[in-house]
């Protein structure tokens, strides 16, 4: 019983630490991204004046063009691996 007690105590006293360590090494992962990158939500019915030229994407309309390339991008993976290649 006394050596569950010792094993238990020090148990309890490293536990805190070790889940503090394990939640600190989770939130430290940084990316830094360049100014011109920086992403800026817009109430409804607030011009947007861009820092840069270029073009810009609402959220909806830019998933649909992701998904749309990232199934084009699947079908030309698949017909190549479907196509006997030439020596």
């Amino acid at each position: 019983m006394k050596k569950f007690a010792v094993k238990s105590f020090t148990t309890t006293k490293l536990l805190p630490i070790a889940l503090s360590m394990t939640i600190c090494a989770g939130c430290t992962h940084y990316r830094v991204i360049s100014s011109d990158k920086t992403v800026r939500r817009i109430k409804a019915n607030e011009p947007f004046r861009s820092p840069i030229d270029g073009w810009f994407v609402p959220d909806a309309r830019w998933l649909e063009i992701r998904d749309a390339l990232a199934d084009r991008l699947d079908q030309l993976e698949r017909s190549e691996g479907e196509s006997p290649r030439e020596p």
